[in-house]
């Protein structure tokens, strides 16, 4: 099993952070995704889908004036069985790649930076030391 290391960088749980307009969750094939509607937002080179809780975050935040971390781990707590700390390391992560994927703004979108230990990786799997990483078109899509 991977090992990865978490790095959260300057989070406040505070900030105050806002979905971005024309960006709408529509469920296609069973699987949830973001749509930028309008001509400002047309960009297909980036496919945003999300799994069940996250879509259940977005639709929270889609239409509010401005929410919180601490706003989200309430609702992720009160709806699903997950602990507070879990929750909040989540929805960091979570956050973070909305901010990088241009759906929400906000002053300080937290930065949440996820590696693989490559040493703990590199004991399970010594072949793993000498291969280059692999690239695709999935890799692309997904950066």
């Amino acid at each position: 099993m991977d090992s990865l290391i978490w790095h959260h960088i300057n989070i406040n749980y505070k900030l105050i952070m806002k979905a971005k307009k024309g960006f709408n969750l529509r469920q296609v094939c069973g699987e949830y995704i973001i749509v930028a509607e309008g001509d400002e937002n047309i960009d297909f080179s980036n496919i945003i889908s999300m799994n069940e809780s996250s879509a259940f975050l977005w639709k929270e935040i889609k239409d509010m004036e401005s929410f919180n971390i601490d706003y989200l781990v309430n609702k992720m707590t009160e709806e699903y069985e997950i602990d507070v700390d879990t929750a909040r390391r989540d929805i960091t992560t979570l956050v973070a790649e909305w901010g990088q994927s241009g759906i929400i703004e906000g002053e300080d979108i937290p930065e949440v930076k996820l590696e693989k230990n490559q040493s703990e990786l590199t004991k399970e799997n010594p072949e793993l030391d000498s291969k280059e990483e692999q690239k695709g078109f999935f890799k692309k899509l997904f950066k």
